[in-house]
């Protein structure tokens, strides 16, 4: 028998479930079985077929993932010359294949339980002392197997000497071969074996005292024909040591570790002590990986000083772990901190050493969970900047090190999203706070800008034990979100009176030595002030530009903040706030009075930005608004005569466009560099901040308020559509958008347009009553303005509902594109091509929203109109004829799909031609539907036809050519040929996966579908393993209720089915079926196949009458939407036949109520019925 590794039970972690927490004090169980024994019948009763280590054990400890080790057990093996080699082989490979296996689950740090019976505690012994050895820097990964060991149980394992002959004869009873003397052929090496043993315990003693050690000796004599005796003697199998536990099993050896039932004594002994291992485990392994990075580092140290001389400053600390008492951490690998806004950080040490002492003062024995810490103020007294340098000095104690975004919760999961992406897993919110919750190394998470009393701060704080959370807040209610032990919260107020004055001259570049003058000058300007960094930065700026110099700029200051508190109530600021905000009104001052192109281009872009999220604006909204401006304005040059009448009318009748003068000019004066030397003026004031490089910006949440509250009523409602206007314009339109990478620019607009959009709605008056109609008829003859401006409203809707769309905000997304619909129904009618484009749109997000009738109404209506408008063989009928299509099959509708999905591919046929793209799309499609009616041959030859092409056309790899192999492969599957679609299947899951990622829902679904081969194939343990991380993979990236992560759940139900687990697999199909009733409906194909498994689940446990009840209402959904046309009613309705005759002969009054088909009249009693029983499942 070859070594392996076998999983016996694996934790599934649920970001959102109460299982989360357990993840850091999940553990590994890990059995190795003795000589005479394989990897699952050493633990499995004979009598009843339990293998406690599956059936048992996860109830009991369900945080424990349990593993079992197999290898060339027998006696024989062992017993002969070279004893010692095999030992030593078998044990390198149980550390070369653990550590494999948890470098590959991402655990390489979590306690490790040994549970070894006989010989495979010698194993044990020999790995882990192998595992000790190994911390050179080519195989310290060994070393961690020894590190994260913290508890044994030996059954009945030999540590002083073992019986040879019984063990030979042993062996000879499991090979049914009672004769067998080969004992006597190994007598000569009976003393060179117990050498071996003893060489053995003579390493592992010294290692002992690492880990918590339980012994367990056999009770019963094992019977040998007409002899008797125990294999391993009390004394040899539990040594009386300090600090171990012993205890007896009333067993044989062979069947001390073998359990029928969980109310056995000696297993309650032994569930006992498991238990308090794992609940000891995690916090004294967390602890000795500590000091063994330490320990480590300290080695690499003096390597590198012994054979270089020199030190290695990177990799160690000033100070060793014994000197400080903090271990040197892993250099950080993601350092993501806030942006610093000045180079210039002054003072704040002592706060800086009570944010210390919280979170690197040593946990108490009890203390969980990650440290909390929040420092609040007012606006501008420096919060972020204090959290950035505190990130920068301490970066190397942590692996990661980011930032979340908190201003709104939008800005806070997308935050959290980039979190997931940069670990490799899917880009959202949840799969973010999965990756953090798995690191294993501390890591800091600095939570910026959570100002606003509704933001649900706790919902942002990842479960783990080694976080440290950092969060910036002007709201001192959020300090109960503290958790260090004492003082877990700071306020930050104004920095201290050198501090400030040292802050202010740098900034100003007053050079050193400072006169009695200049610093008395300073320190009025800092008094006044408040002494808020934000102000001292503005004014320094001020300062160094010559806008004033020291000793005027008082004079200036109080000049602004009078007028500024002469305002109305309405508009009047807070007296701190008012200190800043008079520092940014001058700054405005000297840019309105400069009175040149580029001083007037930045306050424009300044009003602009007041409605704009106040982080990472890019420069490319501006400089594409610009350039698609100019693009629009030259299109006319190039178009024919009567095409240019048309434009300029049009444009005389155009109303002024809202928007900024570098958007206004003519094609001379209209160019991108503009906006680039506006923006450099507003950050040589100190009123933006770039991102890193140029290419994004940000303001202080202080000026952007400002920039905003400066504006007058009637100004703001100005600016906002201006601001939106300026978004619209950078935003271009399908098909426009192809050919430049548009997605990513759209994805950093969203928190713009949000804000854009709660400042000034998009609204559409409707024209639907008798006098709106009216004033659209005489608009078209008269009051062409009218219309123009209806226009460019529906397009700045549609361009919202198509950047919220491309993120899946399709609640918004819909608002936006019924406004855009039923404006050009009411201007330009059903037929318009623009019309038919803007509902196609408009089906697509209510797909989304699960509205399916009303998308299938839409495109069926887009059907229509093309036909009439283009005629039947046109190629944008054709297109939407194939989207409806789609939709009736996505819907269930495999009839109506079917229909006109081959009428559509006859067309393309003859009208584009057999190989055109858009032909190979819809005969993929078309082959889809075919497997869909159990046509599989058909389907088979269609999806082989379409692959010859698009390899020709597009490559191999081309995702378009793996759509097509995913859809081969299951038809192959589906004609009894798993090993082709396993070969086929397989290669689109791996490309998949490099080009999409490894939990993009494309990767996922080809994974579930690789899974439901190997069930095919009988490898039920691999499909199961694939399900589960897929499935919470799914769980992460797209939802419990999304159809792939449905899909995967049943087909786990269907492994768990296969390997006798019922409960289970009618516990994930109930479920599964509730979700699905809710997402597609009841007359989905997908729950009436659903419902019709769960039949064959009961029928398996001899639950009769609840598979009649579960095929009858599956029967009755069938006949709806899929009718009896479809083979799964014929299939439905002859199990119900054998069903109902099984129940006849276990109940002739329940026989004779089921006489009969289901009825119309019959069928809502049977679907409430069955609900009712639904309850008792």
């Amino acid at each position: 028998m070859p070594c392996d590794l076998l999983h016996l039970h694996t934790v599934e972690i649920k970001y959102n479930g109460p299982s989360l927490r357990d993840r850091k004090a999940a553990v590994d169980i890990v059995a190795i079985h003795g000589l005479n024994e394989n990897m699952t019948g050493a633990w499995t009763d004979d009598a009843t077929g339990k293998l406690w280590l599956r059936d048992f054990l996860p109830e009991a400890i369900p945080i424990a993932r349990v593993l079992t080790f197999g290898y060339d057990a027998s006696a024989t093996s062992f017993y002969r010359a070279g004893c010692a080699d095999t030992i030593q082989r078998h044990a390198h490979t149980l550390v070369a294949s653990l550590q494999a296996d948890r470098s590959i689950e991402g655990c390489e740090s979590r306690p490790i339980i040994f549970v070894c019976h006989g010989l495979g505690g010698i194993l044990v012994k020999k790995a882990l002392a192998y595992s000790q050895s190994r911390t050179s820097a080519l195989v310290v990964h060994l070393n961690t197997i020894f590190v994260s060991t913290f508890g044994i149980l030996f059954f009945g394992t030999p540590h002083n000497c073992a019986d040879l002959e019984s063990w030979l004869s042993l062996e000879s009873i499991q090979t049914s071969d009672p004769e067998n003397n080969a004992a006597d052929h190994y007598n000569a090496l009976l003393s060179k074996n117990s050498e071996t043993l003893a060489t053995i315990t003579d390493q592992f003693a010294p290692l002992m005292k690492q880990f918590h050690v339980f012994f367990f000796w056999e009770e019963i004599e094992t019977v040998f024909g007409s002899r008797s005796c125990f294999i391993v003697e009390e004394m040899s199998a539990a040594p009386i040591l300090d600090n171990t536990e012993r205890s007896g099993i009333d067993a044989t050896h062979s069947g001390m570790v073998k359990f029928s039932k969980i109310s056995s004594s000696s297993y309650r002994t032994i569930i006992a002590a498991l238990k308090r291992y794992c609940s000891e485990a995690p916090r004294i392994i967390a602890r000795r990986w500590e000091m063994a990075q330490a320990a480590l580092a300290k080695t690499r140290y003096n390597e590198a000083f012994e054979l270089a001389g020199v030190t290695l400053d990177n990799q160690l600390d000033e100070k060793s772990p014994s000197e400080n008492g903090t271990p040197k951490l892993p250099r950080h690998r993601y350092f993501f901190p806030p942006k610093q806004t000045t180079s210039h950080f002054i003072g704040r040490e002592d706060t800086f050493e009570i944010l210390r002492s919280a979170f690197y003062q040593p946990r108490d024995a009890l203390s969980t969970g990650h440290r909390r810490f929040v420092v609040y103020g007012m606006g501008g007294c420096g919060k972020t900047q204090f959290c950035s340098k505190f990130a920068r000095d301490n970066q190397e104690r942590y692996v990661a090190i980011f930032t979340i975004h908190a201003a709104s919760m939008e800005t806070a999961k997308e935050s959290f999203a980039q979190i997931g992406k940069l670990g490799g897993l899917g880009e959202t919110e949840t799969a973010g706070k999965f990756w953090l919750s798995e690191l294993e190394d501390p890591w800091l998470l600095i939570i910026d800008n959570a100002d606003n009393p509704d933001l649900d701060l706790e919902s942002l704080f990842p479960e783990s034990d080694w976080g440290h959370i950092l969060i910036t807040t002007r709201n001192p209610d959020f300090r109960c979100y503290g958790t260090a032990r004492t003082d877990d919260s700071v306020e930050l107020k104004g920095l201290k009176k050198d501090e400030a004055l040292q802050l202010l001259l740098k900034e100003a570049d007053v050079p050193r030595p400072w006169d009695a003058s200049t610093e008395a000058a300073g320190n009025e300007i800092t008094r006044t002030l408040g002494y808020l960094a934000l102000a001292l930065i503005q004014a320094g700026t001020s300062i160094y530009r010559k806008i004033c110099d020291l000793k005027d700029y008082l004079q200036f200051h109080n000049d602004y903040r009078s007028k500024r508190r002469a305002r109305p109530p309405s508009s009047a600021s807070p007296d701190k706030e008012d200190r800043v905000y008079a520092a940014f009104d001058f700054s405005m001052t000297y840019l309105q009075t400069k009175n040149t192109n580029v001083s007037q281009d930045a306050v424009e872009l300044l009003n602009i930005l007041g409605f704009y999220h106040f982080e990472h604006i890019r420069v490319d909204i501006f400089t594409r608004a610009v350039e698609n401006r100019l693009k629009t304005l030259l299109e006319p040059a190039n178009s024919s005569l009567s095409s240019k009448l048309s434009n300029v009318i049009s444009t005389r009748l155009q109303p002024p466009p809202a928007l900024p003068q570098f958007l206004r000019d003519d094609v001379e004066t209209l160019q991108p560099y503009r906006v680039r030397r506006a923006l450099h003026e507003l950050y040589s004031l100190s009123l933006i901040s770039y991102d890193g490089k140029d290419a994004s910006f940000s303001l202080h949440p202080l000026t952007h308020s400002w920039a905003r509250d400066r504006l007058s009523t009637s100004e703001k409602a100005l600016w906002a559509q201006i601001a939106l206007n300026t978004l619209a314009e950078s935003i271009l339109l399908p098909p426009e958008d192809v050919g430049e990478n548009h997605g990513q620019f759209r994805k950093d607009l969203l928190p713009h347009l949000d804000a854009c959009l709660a400042a000034c709605p998009i609204t559409i008056c409707d024209y639907h009553t008798r006098f709106g109609q009216f004033q659209l008829l005489s608009a078209k003859f008269f009051r062409q303005t009218l219309l123009l401006i209806i226009r460019n409203q529906a397009l700045n809707a549609a361009k919202c509902g198509y950047v919220y769309a491309e993120r899946g905000r399709f609640e918004e997304a819909t608002i936006y594109l019924s406004k855009v619909k039923n404006a050009l129904v009411q201007v330009v009618g059903y037929e318009n091509e623009k019309t038919m484009k803007a509902m196609l749109g408009l089906a697509g997000t209510l797909w989304g929203l699960g509205r399916l009738d009303e998308a299938i109404t839409l495109q069926k209506r887009v059907v229509e109109a093309r036909s009439k408008v283009f005629g039947l063989k046109h190629r944008e009928t054709l297109l939407a004829m194939d989207q409806l299509g789609r939709s009736y099959w996505l819907h269930g509708q495999y009839h109506e799909a079917l229909n006109i999905q081959q009428v559509t591919t006859d067309q393309m046929k003859e009208t584009l031609g057999a190989d055109h793209n858009d032909t190979l799309a819809a005969l993929d499609n078309l082959g889809v539907t075919l497997g869909s009616w159990h046509k599989y041959e058909e389907s088979m030859i269609i999806h082989e036809q379409v692959l010859l092409v698009r390899e020709k056309r597009l490559g191999a790899t081309d995702l378009e050519t793996l759509t097509t192999m995913n859809n081969l492969a299951m038809a192959l599957l589906s004609l009894n040929r798993p090993l082709e679609a396993k070969a086929i299947m397989r290669k689109v899951f791996d490309q998949r996966k490099v080009q999409l990622g490894k939990e993009h829902p494309w990767t996922l679904w080809a994974l579930c579908n690789l899974a439901k081969i190997n069930t095919e194939l009988g490898l039920l343990r691999e499909a199961e393993f694939m399900l589960v991380d897929g499935i919470a993979a799914g769980k992460r990236s797209l939802s419990e209720s999304h159809l792939g992560v449905l899909m995967g759940c049943g087909e786990l139900a269907r492994v768990y089915a296969r390997q006798g687990r019922f409960d289970e697999a009618e516990e994930v199909t109930v479920d599964m079926i509730q979700k699905l009733e809710k997402a597609r409906g009841i007359e989905h194909p997908d729950t009436v196949y659903a419902m019709w498994k769960l039949a064959h689940i009961y029928e398996r446990q001899d639950e009769v009458h609840k598979a009649v009840q579960a095929c009858e209402v599956a029967l009755v959904r069938a006949k709806a939407r899929l009718t009896s046309q479809h083979p799964y009613y014929e299939q439905i309705n002859t199990q119900l036949s054998l069903l109902r005759n099984q129940a006849h002969q276990s109940s002739p009054r329940d026989a004779r109520r089921g006489q009969n088909n289901p009825s119309k009249r019959n069928e809502s009693h049977t679907v409430r019925h069955f609900k009712r029983s639904q309850r008792t499942w």
